[in-house]
């Protein structure tokens, strides 16, 4: 093993001073990118556009929920704002926005010049029916630009057998004493908006989620922690002047 590795030494001493000679004549590494020529280097990329602040005039507590972490949503006339939870999403629609809850299902509705009906009490079907109503919440008043006299308003509506809840912004004596049809709507200097788990209520179609087996039914759930998120959306709206 020794003999063996004094033969190779010569040899190793050879091989290192080719290899140090080659590396002399090695030109020195350029520090940038090799470009081709006749192509151009692209220019930098321009850093993103922050989205704008969309600003508020209401404090964080909206109806006795804390709304610090909510979002602050600009409606597509850019005529209105609210606000709804950081897991809520908006979908535009003909006429406004429609509101959806966490799992896609929607909620509440927002339109503007929205068909309210002929003032008749009918159900799903276009059909007069029996009809009563009952206060769920008291009604609570909503400060808005050019809309006076409006309040938020919570109650039960039975069609028929049928029993539907009813939320929304309307004008305070219609919020204070609902009767048949409940129109979750009002007048504004921008003209008529609707706000609310629908305009006329009936419990139809995307509505049918406010449908309740009993009037129990629709007052216990105004102890529930989705009716005060609701309750506080529907008090966030502002309209813009």
């Amino acid at each position: 093993m020794t003999l063996r590795a004094r033969l190779l030494t010569p040899i190793t001493v050879v091989v290192a001073a080719a290899a140090l000679l080659g590396c002399s004549s090695t030109p020195e590494p350029t520090t940038g990118p090799s470009i081709p020529p006749g192509i151009t280097a692209p220019p930098p990329t321009a850093p993103a556009t922050p989205e704008a602040e969309i600003p508020s005039e209401l404090p964080a507590e909206i109806a006795g929920v804390d709304t610090t972490d909510w979002q602050q949503i600009g409606v597509p006339s850019g005529s209105a704002t609210f606000r709804i939870p950081a897991d809520w999403t908006v979908r535009e629609v003909d006429g406004g926005l429609d509101l959806l809850r966490a799992d896609g299902q929607r909620q509440l509705v927002y339109r503007e010049a929205p068909d309210t009906g002929d003032g008749r009490c009918v159900n799903a079907d276009g059909v007069p029916v029996a009809w009563r109503t009952a206060i769920l919440d008291s009604s609570q008043d909503v400060e808005l630009a050019g809309a006076p006299n409006v309040a938020f308003g919570a109650a039960a509506l039975q069609l028929g057998e049928q029993w539907i809840v009813s939320v929304g912004l309307r004008p305070a004596g219609a919020a204070q004493s609902p009767s048949c049809p409940i129109i979750n709507a009002f007048d504004s200097a921008a003209g008529t908006i609707g706000f609310g788990s629908e305009v006329i209520v009936n419990g139809a179609g995307e509505a049918s989620p406010w449908q309740v087996a009993s009037l129990d039914d629709g007052r216990s759930y105004t102890g529930d922690d989705e009716y005060l998120n609701i309750r506080a959306i529907l008090m966030s709206l502002e309209l813009l002047a």
